[in-house]
């Protein structure tokens, strides 16, 4: 009966090592974020990539090269100081995700043009003017570095399971972008994504599943450390880090659900990617007093 104490008591010390580990990266990347801004946000500023925000105002628009670099450091640092506990193919994997998304969000949010938007939109200037958008090559290119990633990973175990985890990675990426339509959106749909999914592998999985949520930890905590002066309307993400956020979701969420989990998640984010297409999100969170509230909380109000 000790014995049984002892083993239960070790689990769950371990347990709480995981949860403060995955915090702990968290709130790294929160503050490295948060200083990155200060300290560089005069100097990108000074680059001119600025882009209209919702109000018509000129912003710097590219801020997620801060979530790129950020979410670099803390997992290479993550893998050196404890590559005894982290697998060096799930940072291979998630080195692609973050390089290879980073960089297509930066080709969309500075060489982009309008076409309509949405798959229907890409798709249809790829057939009807034989034009080849920066969002189509997005969507190809995430498509191929999701299934690339998936497979780096080794976290599956036949093709049915690896289209699945690659399409939840790539279609997570694509549905927080979304959302990216109103300041710091977001990034409070991926902190209470993230918060949910933690919440739900503390009490329902094993300490080493628990684990997996590090890769995810780094860039919400990154995007968090940007949302208040997002707020401010200082700068805005752009693709370049609300894809890499939500592509880190995807592969912490598939790393960690089981099969199960893994089909209803997939029919949820299928379900919101088509939906978009003929729904606007921002029609709909304006017309919940809600979700409009949330929406609204921090941002800066515009002078009357």
């Amino acid at each position: 009966m000790a014995r049984h104490s002892r083993v239960n008591e070790s689990i769950f010390d371990e347990e709480n090592q995981h949860l403060i580990f995955v915090i702990g990266t968290f709130f790294i990347a929160f503050v490295a974020a948060l200083l990155a801004w200060g300290r560089t946000g005069p100097f990108l500023l000074s680059l001119g990539l600025q882009k209209d925000n919702y109000r018509g105002q000129s912003l710097f628009a590219i801020s997620g090269i801060i979530v790129v670099v950020v979410e670099i450091l803390v997992v290479v640092n993550l893998y050196w100081g404890f590559n005894d506990s982290l697998r060096g193919a799930h940072v291979v994997a998630v080195l692609m995700l973050v390089v290879v998304f980073g960089y297509l969000g930066w080709i969309d949010d500075t060489k982009a043009k309008e076409s309509g938007g949405g798959f229907r939109g890409h798709l249809g200037s790829a057939y009807s003017d034989h034009a080849v958008t920066t969002g189509l090559i997005k969507l190809v290119a995430g498509v191929a570095v999701s299934i690339g990633a998936v497979l780096v990973a080794d976290a599956t175990d036949g093709l049915v399971e690896l289209i699945r985890g690659a399409a939840i990675v790539a279609l997570s990426a694509n549905m927080l972008n979304l959302f990216d339509r109103a300041p710091a959106r977001s990034t409070k749909v991926s902190f209470l994504w993230f918060v949910v999914l933690a919440a739900s592998v503390f009490i329902w999985s094993d300490s080493h599943t628990a684990l997996q949520l590090v890769w995810a930890a780094g860039a919400v905590g990154a995007t968090t450390g940007l949302a208040p002066s997002e707020l401010m309307e200082r700068h805005m993400q752009g693709d370049t880090g609300v894809n890499v956020t939500g592509a880190l979701l995807g592969f912490s969420t598939f790393m960690v659900a089981t099969p199960v989990v893994q089909w209803v998640v997939l029919a949820v984010l299928a379900s919101l990617n088509l939906a978009s297409e003929r729904t606007s999100f921002s029609e709909v969170i304006a017309a919940n007093p809600l979700l409009s509230r949330i929406d609204e909380a921090g941002v800066r109000q515009p002078k009357v």
